[in-house]
């Protein structure tokens, strides 16, 4: 009976035991679900808080990079406390706060621009207009050269031979050379006979490309054009035309390409412009007011010690003399030309910087043709009246030389004379047709080009420099 009895005692002990140990499991499995819920909820709370603080340093940014894209910014003087005032409005948006820091080593002197919000930070970086679409000659319409030419055109790419990919003229349209032959019009100067210039005209009759010193272009990047031959773009003589000659180039944008932002935003680079102290100036009534203007500009440059002398004309440019003293070689120069013919009828030597032409809508070819003093018929006959003697007779250059009426009503710019350049031409206005009649010696220079623009290039954002990073050392 008391074996039973204990029996039954240690079965009910080990049942017990079975019961605690089962219970015991159970609660251990509780307890560590629970913990991993707990952590579970703990990491969805903290990655809930990382992507809300994530948007907003996202939405600072966002704010940045637009006002950027529509106001511009200045950083030529590194000044970080003035750039970060012109991004104000963006400053502590959803509570997250701007920073500016310069790349260091950088030769493009590219910048940070970051977000930060608690410990979480978003950036991109930005670059100047790099002015990519680089030649002697820039159109994103056609061009039409005629005359003695001698151009030093672009050092593109060294090849392993020792020679250089050139580049003389980029066009959106087409491009026609045509050296033009004797008793053809010429440069008329006080200072020389009729037989000098006779032998100037056989001496300079052709298109010839080179490269100072002893570097040469390759032979495939070297357009060269003789006596009472053609290269013509658009027919079987096209084959003259070189490699250092791009005709047709698709989706040219070159105000972005030199500004840093679209055509379209083009009075933010004139504001920028009169903060610098350019010269604006409108010639709707007076075209020799241009080159007047140039020149108080270059005086008033020099006076001032500023890097560059910058002309903005709204409206037609007459950049011929009439017994005004030549530009000084220096500063450079940067002549914006706004809705406007650009005219040259005798000589400038030299001018150093670059001409930028441009029209803020779709070529309007009545309104440049009106520029020139041009009537065109409604059978197609063309005639010219204007009051400034110059542009009166390039104009009659025109018509009789470009014989198409559409297209003579779509000359931007026409010079003839002798035009000796360091720097670069860029013409943007589309389906313009650019024509260059006479003594034309452009020698492409970057340096020039860089000093011209310096401190008007607008910052940009790249499109795939946006990126999360770590917090700044501000932030601990």
């Amino acid at each position: 009976m008391k074996c039973i009895r204990k029996h039954k005692y240690d079965q009910g002990i080990a049942t017990l035991a079975v019961v605690a140990s089962v219970a015991l499991i159970a609660l251990l499995i509780v307890l560590g679900v629970s913990r991993r819920a707990v952590n579970d909820i703990q990491q969805t709370q903290a990655r809930v808080k990382t992507e809300q603080s994530l948007s907003k340093a996202w939405a600072a940014l966002d704010c940045a990079v637009a006002k950027i894209q529509h106001d511009g910014i200045e950083l030529s003087n590194d000044d970080i406390a003035q750039a970060l005032e012109q991004l104000s409005p963006c400053q502590n948006v959803a509570q997250s706060q701007l920073w500016l820091a310069p790349w260091q080593n950088s030769k493009r002197g590219m910048w940070h621009l970051y977000a930060t919000h608690a410990q979480q930070q978003v950036g991109v970086t930005l670059a100047k207009a790099t002015g990519a679409r680089r030649s002697s000659f820039v159109t994103s319409g056609s061009a039409a050269f005629y005359g003695g030419n001698t151009w030093r055109p672009v050092k593109g790419k060294k090849r392993e031979d020792g020679l250089y990919e050139c580049h003389s003229i980029m066009a959106g349209g087409d491009v026609m050379i045509r050296p033009r032959t004797l008793g053809e019009n010429q440069s008329k100067s006080s200072e020389s006979s009729e037989s000098s210039k006779n032998e100037e005209e056989k001496s300079q009759n052709r298109f010839t490309v080179r490269l100072d010193g002893s570097d040469e272009c390759a032979p495939e990047y070297k357009t060269e054009v003789s006596d009472y031959t053609v290269a013509d773009s658009r027919d079987e003589t096209g084959a003259r035309l070189k490699k250092d000659v791009q005709t047709n180039v698709e989706n040219m944008d070159l105000f972005n390409d030199y500004f840093g932002v679209p055509r379209a935003q083009w009075e933010t680079v004139r504001e920028q412009f009169e903060r610098q102290g350019g010269f604006v100036v409108n010639t709707q009534d007076d075209p020799s007011l241009c080159y007047e203007t140039l020149l108080n500009a270059v005086a008033s440059s020099k006076h001032r010690e500023r890097a560059n002398a910058k002309v903005w004309v709204d409206g037609p440019c007459d950049l011929s003399r009439e017994g005004l003293k030549a530009l000084p070689s220096e500063p450079p120069i940067l002549l914006v030309v706004q809705d406007g013919i650009v005219a040259l009828r005798g000589a400038i030597k030299p001018f150093k910087g670059v001409v930028y032409q441009f029209n803020t809508d779709n070529l309007n070819a009545r309104e440049f043709a009106e520029q020139w003093g041009m009537t065109i018929s409604e059978s197609g006959g063309m005639s010219c009246s204007h009051d400034d003697s110059n542009i009166q007779e390039l104009c009659e250059m025109i018509t009789s030389t470009v014989t198409n009426p559409d297209q003579a009503s779509r000359v931007p710019f026409w010079f003839h004379g002798s035009f000796i350049t360091k720097g670069a031409f860029i013409t943007d206005v589309p389906d313009g047709h650019s024509v260059v009649y006479g003594s034309f010696q452009p020698t492409y220079s970057d340096e020039t080009v860089q000093q011209s623009f310096k401190g008007l290039k607008q910052w940009r954002p790249l499109g795939n420099s946006y990126h999360d990073i770590k917090p700044p050392y501000e932030e601990g």
